[in-house]
């Protein structure tokens, strides 16, 4: 018997409609070519190809609108309004939700496979090896130190660094970063409502954010971007990808910014592993002490002079000097001095994150997170953060989840078997 109701295809050639039969004898249905030969479909729902998805999801709604693109998909199978915004909203969501449970029923089962809990800590006692820190030789830092023309008490202070230089032929590069889109209002308010409120509220002050984790890292010539909501999310992918390619026999370098909770996370997570680093990111420390210096000083000029002084220090990774230097500050010279306080405080804080940024460059080593932020703009920024736009929380990082499958050229692998390898890519 034909069904009444045809079965309906999404494909990169256009909308297809085709006829289903089943085959019954009585009240019983022996065979359905709707549910027994094809994917089983709600009543309105359309069987969407791989080439569609490819178009559509990959190629499509990550990089513009829904609207603009359900018309160059439309146009490009010359079959004008066939599908809307609003399915390809549907259909990328569901897509991307699809890649992160994919994401997630993975890295469980490495993290089972390689001896480790759902949280990803060790119960392998082969994890829990302490490893002697993967650094370059002490001739080449020597080295690196006597073409630096430094006074005695200079180079003294420099050798004191805490943070050693890591051997980049054996570490992974790490930066972990977090981006903010607006939140999407549950509902739309009425004009006559929305001036009520802009009259009467601080609006600002009630803007929610969606926020999404972004992470790249990087050995020698491959790298890999993960998008997930959560530091601990991203932080349990991040080991899954380390476990199976085998990187836990090197360093592991974070390049991070001077967010507290970020610290604490990695520090948490990666605590049983001794063979790894974190380092201070140059632009947002020197962001931090230009903002609390504007906040403590008497006037720009006073502002700029000292900050002149104190970026000079804490380049060359001298944090006792930039304390002292901040200590000596003139009480003439400032309007708020607890704010010079606080400074102290978070540069005490994070004394084990500066290094000797002078020093790594002229070693060639990586001295900031700045691949990190460029990552956060192509996986969110670029398509989430312009003319106004406001996502929901699934719709937000199921778009970044797609755009990471692309990053790591692993869409066609997953279009075809639905897996996901957490494998390197150059």
């Amino acid at each position: 018997m034909e069904k009444v109701w045809p079965y309906r295809v999404d494909g990169e050639v256009g909308r297809i409609e085709c006829s289903t039969y089943r085959v019954v004898q009585g009240d019983a249905v022996l065979y359905d070519t709707a549910q027994d030969l094809f994917p089983s479909l709600g009543c309105w729902e359309r069987y969407e190809t791989r080439g569609f998805k490819e178009l559509a999801c990959i190629r499509g709604v990550t990089e513009q609108s829904y609207n603009k693109t359900a018309r160059w998909l439309n146009r490009l199978r010359h079959q004008d309004g066939a599908t809307g915004s609003t399915t390809l909203r549907v259909g990328a969501e569901r897509e991307g939700r699809k890649v992160l449970d994919c994401l997630e029923r993975t890295t469980r089962e490495i993290l089972q496979h390689e001896g480790c809990d759902d949280t990803g800590q060790p119960l392998n006692p082969r994890l829990l090896q302490t490893q002697a820190p993967t650094i370059i030789s002490a001739e080449l830092v020597t080295e690196a130190i006597d073409a630096c023309q430094l006074t005695a008490d200079e180079r003294a202070e420099v050798e004191r660094n805490p943070v050693p230089s890591e051997d980049p032929a054996k570490t992974v590069n790490v930066s972990v970063d977090d981006v903010v889109v607006k939140q999407q209002k549950p509902h739309r308010r009425r004009p006559e409502e929305h001036q009520e409120i802009v009259e009467g509220e601080e609006t600002n002050h009630g803007r929610k954010y969606v926020h999404n984790t972004v992470a790249h890292l990087q050995h020698q010539e491959q790298s890999y971007c993960i998008a997930e909501q959560g530091v601990p999310t991203v932080l349990r992918v991040l080991l899954g990808y380390l476990l199976t390619n085998r990187l836990l026999n090197g360093r592991i370098q974070f390049f991070v910014d001077g967010q507290k909770t970020l610290h604490a996370a990695i520090l948490k997570a990666f605590a049983w592993f001794g063979n790894r680093g974190m380092i201070l990111d140059g632009y947002p420390l020197e962001d931090k002490c230009a903002r609390q210096l504007s906040l403590a000083m008497k006037g720009a000029e006073l502002r700029n002079d000292a900050l002149s002084a104190l970026s000079a220090l804490l380049w060359w990774g001298r944090a006792d000097s930039a304390q002292a230097l901040l200590q000596r500050l003139p009480e003439a010279n400032l309007k708020k001095p607890e704010e010079i306080r606080v400074l102290i405080g978070y540069l005490e804080r994070n004394r084990p994150y500066l290094p000797c940024y002078e020093i790594r460059k002229r070693l060639g080593l990586r001295n900031s997170s700045n691949i990190g932020e460029k990552m956060n703009d192509l996986l969110v920024s670029n398509r989430q953060k312009h003319h106004g736009m406001s996502w929901s929380a699934g719709g937000s990082i199921a778009l970044a989840a797609l755009e990471a499958l692309k990053r790591n050229y692993d869409y066609q692998h997953w279009l075809e078997y639905h897996e996901i390898e957490l494998k390197r890519v150059a």
